[in-house]
């Protein structure tokens, strides 16, 4: 019975806010779930499907839960440290253009950081950049569009980088707007495939502690779309925590396999 009203409830949420719980893990999927149902004190996944067709605000209180993301400029240092130092420079001599995907991109502390480090790099190269930051929710994609932060996504951000990078602004940070004329934001999920290639070709995808959520069938799937997606030799980033699986295997060969840096492999 519970699996019956466990798919019920998956179902309604995937036609009302469009993320499709068939997709993602079932742990922490449910693990979210749960939170909302604690605190709307719902025991069962049909009394909590119920208060949803008739509670428009708890709707939007789930698609919160179910999208947040913990994010912050330069997050885990060190693999930005690793791009900038290693992998940007000898990628972009000679190019005349470089477009960047950041997958998942949330409030846009990922984009921005990329687009910190790509304005260092046109300093020492001619070159243009175009970094499009893409995720799911909208009320995500709209505070990235103001850019506008708090103390802790600048965690691991330098003093110097705080001075020429950011303004401050009462209790916020607001990025400078220098570093947003090479930089687009669109909502897009990315089991949307056909959206995805409207978008064109890229020589980086940065996808970072988001597959972690999805299934494994479908991480196999997205690995294709980004195989598809990127120009040859072109590089995919992923998180920490994730590996290729499946087939993906033959399709990126990995560059640093501490920072999960990997090649796109072409025959």
């Amino acid at each position: 019975m519970d699996e019956i009203e466990y798919k019920m409830l998956v179902d309604y949420i995937s036609k009302m806010i469009g993320i499709d719980g068939n997709i993602y893990k079932d742990r922490p999927f449910k693990r979210r779930l749960m939170v909302r149902m604690r605190a709307t004190q719902k025991n069962r996944f049909i009394e909590y499907l119920e208060l949803l067709k008739k509670d428009n605000e708890e709707l939007d209180k789930l698609k919160e839960t179910l999208t947040i993301n913990v994010t912050r400029f330069f997050r885990n240092r060190e693999t930005f440290d690793y791009l900038y130092e290693q992998i940007f420079p000898p990628f972009i001599r000679g190019k005349e253009k470089i477009k960047i995907l950041s997958v998942g991109c949330s409030t846009g502390e990922e984009v921005y950081t990329l687009s910190i480090i790509f304005k260092k790099l046109t300093e020492r190269y001619n070159f243009k950049y175009e970094i499009v930051g893409i995720d799911v929710d909208d009320d995500a994609i709209k505070k990235a569009e103001i850019g506008m932060f708090k103390d802790y996504s600048l965690i691991e951000v330098k003093e110097k980088e705080k001075d020429i990078y950011f303004k401050k602004i009462g209790e916020y940070y607001s990025i400078l707007p220098s570093l947003k004329e090479n930089v687009f934001f669109k909502v897009i999920d990315i089991k949307d495939e056909t959206i995805l290639f409207t978008l064109g070709k890229f020589d980086f995808i940065i996808c970072r502690n988001v597959l972690i959520y999805f299934s494994k069938m479908f991480q196999n799937k997205i690995f294709n779309t980004f195989y598809e997606l990127l120009f040859p030799n072109g590089i995919l980033v992923l998180g920490k925590v994730e590996i290729l699986t499946g087939n993906s295997k033959n399709l990126f060969k990995p560059l640093n396999v501490k920072e999960r840096v990997f090649l796109r492999i072409d025959n």
